[in-house]
């Protein structure tokens, strides 16, 4: 089968590989469609992102959908044929993390193109069944493959423990925020305050239902929040961009006794001020991945409360794979979700 293989930073060579066997309680998937995430962005250029780094010839890609071609011994949830999402993360099933149901945690996580676990930038890959959930309905593949970010998204709602009625920020439009901003609006948000300095993300994010779009470049953010909502700051932070001074702003616009929810990573070390932590009893949580969220978006997808093809604007087949991670690299065509399918 062909793979797109990584070799070294920008070295991406799509290449013939062993088509992969199916173990127990596993299925063999043909990949039909496979998001570029950022993450994918930084393997590529750095060969390296936050504590995971490429040492040896690698394969991308963990956002994907496909057809199940096999089923192996112990399968009885799907079966040959079945048009499936793929949770890309495969735990233990028996550590504490894993027992209390917050399995994202998870030490022994087997997951899809987190180094040195294979990802699915390939024509094949193998999946533990449960965690392969059917699609019906007119999803397409393209879409399909967008239920990962969502979860991230999903996961992020959850742990902010939101209540309906919230004003919630977003700091970060791209594929992420836009989604984490959709679930947030599932989830009963009254306004929506989308922050990014790329114009064509804040104006896709107005369409998707943000009461009020910033770009930071232009106009002060905590200065025009402040005014919003006549001093109080926000209930909700989403900061989905890990950009340093996003992280400064969102502890200054979020209202006290608030919560900010870190979803971006950050590549560099950010200074803070600790002080507005104390004194507001701000509430930080991180977001890792996730867990338990994935038939939840689904169905949220399903039923068109989340609209997942607005943010797909470039496809390309696994033999232009190099085309398509250069056009978010170089931002060729006003870029947001990029979909390889092999």
């Amino acid at each position: 089968m062909k793979a797109a293989v990584l070799y070294a930073p920008y070295d991406l060579r799509v290449e013939e590989i062993p088509k992969p066997e199916v173990g127990y309680g596993e299925v063999l998937v043909r990949m039909r469609a496979v998001g570029v995430c950022g993450s994918d962005v930084h393997f590529y250029t750095t060969g390296r992102c936050s504590g995971f780094i490429v040492k040896e010839p690698f394969i991308l890609g963990h956002e994907c959908s496909g057809e199940i071609v096999e089923v192996g011994d112990g399968v009885d949830n799907v079966r040959v044929g079945d048009k499936v999402a793929i949770e890309p993360g495969f735990p233990c099933g028996r550590c504490y993390y894993c027992k209390i149901g917050r399995y994202n945690l998870c030490p022994d996580v087997v997951f899809y193109g987190a180094p040195p676990i294979h990802g699915a930038f390939r024509e094949y890959s193998p999946a533990k069944a449960s965690f392969v959930y059917r699609i019906t309905g007119d999803m397409s593949f393209e879409e399909a493959a967008l239920i990962e970010p969502l979860a991230v998204g999903m996961q992020a709602v959850k742990r902010s423990g939101m209540d309906s009625g919230s004003i919630v920020a977003v700091f970060g439009c791209g594929p992420v925020g836009l989604l984490t901003l959709q679930a947030a609006l599932a989830s009963g948000a009254s306004s929506i305050i989308a922050i990014d300095p790329v114009e064509y993300r804040v104006e896709l994010a107005e369409k998707l239902g943000a009461t009020y779009t910033l770009n930071p470049v232009r106009i002060n953010v905590v200065d025009y929040i402040d005014r919003l909502t006549n001093g109080m700051g926000v209930d909700v932070v989403f900061e989905v961009s890990g950009n340093p001074k996003a992280f400064n702003d969102a502890l200054k616009i979020v209202r006290r006794g608030g919560v900010l929810v870190q979803v971006g990573m950050f590549e560099e070390n950010v200074t803070f001020d600790p002080a507005l932590i104390i004194d507001k009893e701000i509430d930080i949580r991180g977001v890792f991945r996730y867990a338990n969220v994935y038939e939840q978006a689904i169905r949220l997808a399903s039923s068109g409360r989340i609209k997942l093809k607005p943010l797909i604007t470039h496809t390309f087949p696994l033999d232009r794979i190099r085309e398509a991670f250069d056009t978010i690299v170089e931002r060729k065509g006003n870029p947001v979700k990029v979909i390889v399918k092999p």
